[in-house]
């Protein structure tokens, strides 16, 4: 048994003589405890004590009876049972007594911490109150042993409730403050938790949140991320050689559980990485993934520099960063051909790209991908690659079915992946699997709570199903974090607005100008503030006068078409919105030609509005689309699936174009989002009597019973922004 005090140093900066009372009494009551239970000290040093007793039920009884005796001095015990070899003067050698001075290191103040053979040498009753505390890899030692801790308060002895882990990665420190290795440093950080993401059974808190734990700050991480283990280390770079340490720790107890420095070559440093993640994995007891795994690559010092630059660059959004980090991509790839993980990145790399400029589009979907399938060739659980194949088939194919199944694979072999999770419940919105998108963007949220995409998602999402005011702090909380994030004020300004807040949503929309160049001259910017205004002063004429200004608006602005037939169908004025909404559908090109990307996710963005709650009219109307494929989807037992729907018959154009001369009957106010029931993805569920073509007269006393019964209503003025 190993005993010392702890804090004994400070103590004695403070106050010598109370140290040495201290230790005079720990001595004096360790020789009582040790003569009541048939043992003796052996060795002192300082406040340490050494103890040798004939069995393990002594040592611990001992331990236990001086743990709860002993309360001015906050004392440390370790427990081991080994062979030792005796000196003439009565000392004990030996790995065994290295290990209980090892043990008693590891342990918190006031707590006893025994190894796994201990525990199985003792009768079950004293056994049960020391409870498990993982797995500790001791100071200088190789291997890991299983440890057990108790305390006098006995919260160290409360059962643990049988969980997965939860790991927060965070980055790993650098002495050096020049840009350049706090970009390896960083690189080298995100590349460890990509390997450790990998592994079954494992949850691993994203990089944009674990990431923004730094310096001081690294204390907060565990509890605001709610993680219960923690990887940290630091990183030094000499010229062509790094060295890195990291160590595992449990979050609650402060245990290390495993530590290891490494010095390698640069060229080494993927196969590090993977190396540091099985360690993690054995660590937390974790099985490792049984997937073919790509060789780690062997890369020159300036290859890595410029492969971790390239990944921030592609982080960054920009269209300059991005297309440098195309370039940068393309000259590693060629260098490196086996390189998985840069094919991967520069698949990404031109598929953001494409979204984001309108050149050589066809060329650009071919070198994504390509790229994702070079990297899929060298290993094939790359999830990123998966991802980048699935947003090709979706929106520039259209192949919604192989997109779901390129998705879902992606998921297979990395399900902790949050913006995997992300884009697949876009997947399940925009089919109109509501509930279940919801549900995977909840998830996403959950591992990466600080990354402000999906905050502003999950927000909205909480404020629309649960509850508002939850909502609404969600997003209020991420515009503290965020206020430039076009995400987050999106979403903000459409509560907002739905929530008929209308001083809120002239102050965010005047904020969106600032945020998004060129917002104020688009269509769907002007047609918000044409919808707050009617909002405001509801009138019969304002109403008639609304679907024909949308259309036109709309042929002149095609990107602007589905946020104006869904302010339309806000409104429950589903002709004008179907005429609208088929003229986009037969000119997808157009539609997506001009859309300022910057204020939209693009991974099923447009039809993912059309299962929002407030445009159900849209949906149940017996013209659209939508409403014909859903009723034959129920009948076959079939899922909705978005590219059936965009296939099938819809009026022709100038049937559609009719209809703008008349409107459909304005819903009742029940259908607003704030007093509606019926779920978003229920696509034909209870369906109310569908809205048919009126004259010009019917529209006009519909609009002014309508206005009479309620003068603030919903409108999808932010969606329109």
């Amino acid at each position: 048994m190993s005993i010392d005090i702890a804090g004994y140093s400070a103590l004695s900066e403070r106050d010598a003589a109370a140290a040495l009372t201290h230790v005079a009494r720990v001595r004096d009551l360790a020789g009582a405890a040790a003569t009541a239970h048939g043992g003796r000290i052996f060795n002192t040093a300082g406040d340490g004590l050494m103890l040798e007793f004939a069995s393990a039920s002594d040592a611990l009884a001992a331990s236990i009876r001086l743990c709860e005796r002993e309360r001015d001095a906050r004392l440390r015990f370790g427990v081991h049972m080994a062979e030792v070899s005796q000196t003439e003067d009565g000392d004990l050698l030996g790995h065994g007594v290295n290990v209980a001075a090892r043990l008693q290191a590891e342990a918190t103040a006031g707590a006893i911490l025994i190894s796994e053979i201990v525990r199985e040498n003792v009768a079950p009753e004293l056994a049960q109150k020391f409870a498990p505390r993982g797995r500790v890899k001791l100071a200088k030692m190789r291997t890991t042993m299983a440890v057990f801790a108790f305390a006098p308060s006995g919260e160290t002895t409360k059962a643990r409730v049988a969980a997965k882990p939860i790991l927060a990665v965070l980055a790993f420190d650098t002495p050096a403050r020049d840009r350049a290795t706090r970009t390896f440093a960083d690189g080298v950080s995100e590349e460890i938790l990509y390997a450790v993401s990998r592994m079954p059974g494992l949850k691993v808190i994203g990089s944009t949140s674990s990431f923004a734990f730094r310096g001081r700050d690294k204390t907060r991480a565990a509890k605001t991320l709610n993680a219960t283990h923690i990887l940290d280390g630091s990183v030094r770079r000499m010229e062509d050689r790094i060295r890195v340490a990291a160590h595992l720790a449990e979050a609650e107890s402060g245990v290390v559980l495993w530590s290891e420095r490494y010095d390698r070559d640069i060229a080494d440093a993927f196969a590090l990485e993977e190396e540091i993640a099985h360690e993690v994995a054995k660590a937390l007891e974790v099985t490792l993934a049984e997937a073919r795994r790509a060789r780690a690559p062997k890369l020159t010092a300036a290859l890595s520099d410029s492969y971790f630059e390239a990944r921030e660059f592609i982080r960054t959004g920009a269209v300059v960063c991005v297309q440098s980090a195309a370039a940068a991509l393309d000259r590693i790839v060629r260098e490196a051909p086996d390189f998985a993980r840069a094919w991967a990145a520069l698949a990404t790399a031109k598929l953001e790209v494409l979204r984001l400029t309108r050149a050589d589009r066809a060329k650009l979907v071919e070198e994504a991908r390509e790229a994702a399938e070079r990297a899929l060739g060298i290993d094939p659980s790359m999830g990123e690659a998966y991802a980048v194949l699935a947003a090709l088939e979706g929106e520039y194919l259209g192949r919604w079915r192989e997109r779901e199944a390129l998705i879902e694979r992606a998921l297979e072999v990395e399900p902790n992946h949050p913006l995997l999770l992300f884009r697949h419940g876009q997947f399940l919105v925009a089919t109109g699997r509501v509930e279940d998108g919801y549900a995977q963007q909840g998830r996403a949220y959950e591992l990466d709570p600080l990354d402000p995409m999906f905050a502003a998602f999950h927000g909205y999402n909480v404020w629309a199903r649960r509850e508002k005011a939850d909502g609404k702090a969600i997003l209020e909380d991420a515009a503290k974090r965020y206020p430039d994030n076009v995400f987050v004020w999106f979403m903000r300004l459409n509560t907002a607005a739905l929530d008929g807040d209308f001083v809120a949503a002239n102050d965010l929309r005047a904020d969106g100008v600032r945020l998004v160049p060129g917002l104020a001259d688009s269509a769907s910017y002007k047609a918000g503030e044409r919808m707050q205004q009617l909002m405001i002063a509801p009138s019969p004429e304002a109403f008639m006068q609304l679907g024909q200004d949308f259309a036109t608006m709309a042929d002149e602005e095609p990107a602007s078409a589905l946020d104006l037939a869904v302010a339309l169908a806000v409104l429950g004025f589903t002709g004008p919105a179907l005429a609208i909404f088929g003229d986009a559908l037969d000119n997808v090109d157009a539609w997506r030609a001009g859309a300022l990307e910057a204020a939209r996710p693009h991974i099923g963005y447009e039809s993912a509005l059309l299962f929002i709650d407030q445009t159900k009219p849209l949906r149940m109307d017996p013209a659209s689309p939508i409403s014909a494929n859903a009723s034959a989807s129920r009948g076959t037992g079939a899922r909705p699936m978005f590219g059936l729907i965009v296939s099938a018959r819809r009026p022709t154009i100038s049937a559609r174009r009719a209809r703008t001369n008349g409107y459909s009957s304005p819903s009742s106010p029940s259908s607003s989002p704030s007093s509606s029931s019926a779920p978003a993805d229920s696509i034909g569920g209870e369906a109310r009597n569908a809205s048919q073509p009126v004259s010009s007269s019917s529209a006009v006393s519909a609009a002014e019973s309508w206005c009479a019964a309620r003068l603030r209503f919903n409108s999808a003025n932010a969606l329109a922004a």
